[in-house]
């Protein structure tokens, strides 16, 4: 018999938060995966309260929260994303408090400057079709994501390496 737990485990390195600013506004998309008992159960960031004495004005504290269905359904084990943008121009650290797990620190890591202009320039009509905010977010945040993917990559594939004469 195979043990399912009633609570979403949430993959630590499964988190990322990537900050973009336009306009003089600084969005943070924090982002994550769970592994949850049925694809049904809903995840989210919730405010996890001040920080303590000590604790850097740079560092935000976030928890998350599982909620499981309210109906039955097939027993399944799922992987269910997760995400927020938060509007915060100072922020460089997420400390991200798990449930059943300690609590992790996220660096935010700031996106490209220019990321978007080159895309903007290249299409003839661009200064009459922006993109919403929302568009360029999920886009740093996926570009983010695809470089913390290859840099994983990267360091689980580097091996030993063998001096040769």
């Amino acid at each position: 018999m195979s043990h399912l737990t009633d609570h979403a485990h949430v993959h630590p390195d499964q988190l990322s938060a990537v900050a973009i600013t336009s306009g003089g506004v600084r969005l943070i998309h924090v982002a994550g995966v769970a592994e949850c008992p049925s694809e049904l159960w809903r995840v989210e960031f919730v405010p996890a309260g001040s920080a303590g004495v000590g604790t850097s004005p740079e560092r935000l504290r976030l928890g998350i929260r599982s909620t499981p269905p309210r109906r039955r359904g097939r027993v399944r084990r799922a992987r269910v994303a997760f995400e927020a943008i938060i509007e915060d121009p100072r922020t460089r650290e997420i400390e991200v408090h798990l449930e059943c797990q300690p609590a992790v620190v996220v660096p935010v890591l700031e996106a490209v400057p220019g990321f978007g202009a080159g895309a903007r320039a290249s299409r003839p009509d661009a200064h009459r079709r922006l993109a919403p905010i929302s568009t360029l977010v999920r886009a740093m945040a996926d570009a983010a994501t695809r470089t913390l993917q290859t840099a994983r990559a990267a360091v689980a594939g580097a091996g030993p390496v063998a001096a040769t004469a």
